[in-house]
């Protein structure tokens, strides 16, 4: 009894000593990978900059509509700061133009991307029409010709966007059209505005009154400009 009880004792030793995987057979689980997993190197992504601005606020309220009540500037606000959350998974370091109910002035959102050396504007609005048929996304540049190279960036970048918008969405997509807005025009980098639909639609803003839809709207956002980014020369960390 005395053999049995010490064999006994070094089965329990080895055992404790083992993987609770190995001991019954489970298989480890290998962590799931992100669906925002940029393909950047380490580093290269914060390299970046990107302003982030967030239309209106404060006593701009923006577009509004009713039943359900919906105001522009809040849905700004919200689908800027989860664009931000999304883009910084990503390893990008991004600029919000404002984050609370506060009133900024156009020349000081422009002001502030030249401040933080940005290398992209991204603004984001929603729009309003009398016809409440209208619906569907659209992405704005500025076209100046004295500015061709901003021009041609700024085209790329709302085409990427507006297509990573329309694939998480499923919205009608109202294309890329170029406007002479004053946030994009004076910012000296690619820059670009979303209309990222119309609170006046009752069934568009019965979606964007939904946190689940404003997060596929920012996860498109940040779709398009990590795939922007991506296609840029590499740029050394800083």
């Amino acid at each position: 009894m005395k053999i049995r009880g010490h064999v006994l004792i070094y089965i329990a030793l080895v055992f404790s000593l083992l993987p609770l995987q190995t001991v019954f057979g489970l298989k480890e689980r290998s962590p799931r990978s992100s669906s925002m997993a940029s393909t950047l190197l380490p580093g290269q992504a914060a390299s970046y900059t990107i302003l982030l601005d967030a239309g209106h606020g404060g006593r701009d309220r923006g577009a509004r509509a009713h039943r359900p009540f919906c105001e522009e500037k809040r849905l700004c606000l919200e689908t800027a700061k989860l664009t931000k959350r999304y883009l910084e998974q990503l390893g990008y370091r991004v600029v919000m133009s404002r984050t609370t109910d506060t009133f900024v002035p156009l020349s000081k959102r422009v002001e502030l991307a030249t401040q933080a050396h940005s290398d992209l504007f991204v603004s984001i609005h929603f729009n309003a029409s009398q016809n409440t048929a209208a619906s569907g996304v659209e992405v704005f540049y500025h076209g100046a010709p004295a500015a061709r190279v901003k021009m041609k960036a700024s085209l790329a970048l709302a085409n990427l966007v507006l297509q990573g918008v329309i694939r998480r969405t499923q919205a009608i997509s109202r294309g890329v059209k170029k406007n002479n807005f004053y946030v994009i025009r004076e910012s000296a980098m690619p820059s670009i505005l979303i209309e990222g639909g119309f609170v006046t639609h009752p069934g568009e803003r019965r979606n964007l009154k939904e946190k689940l839809y404003l997060e596929k709207l920012a996860r498109g956002i940040a779709d398009g400009i990590d795939t922007y980014l991506k296609k840029k020369k590499p740029r050394r960390a800083l």
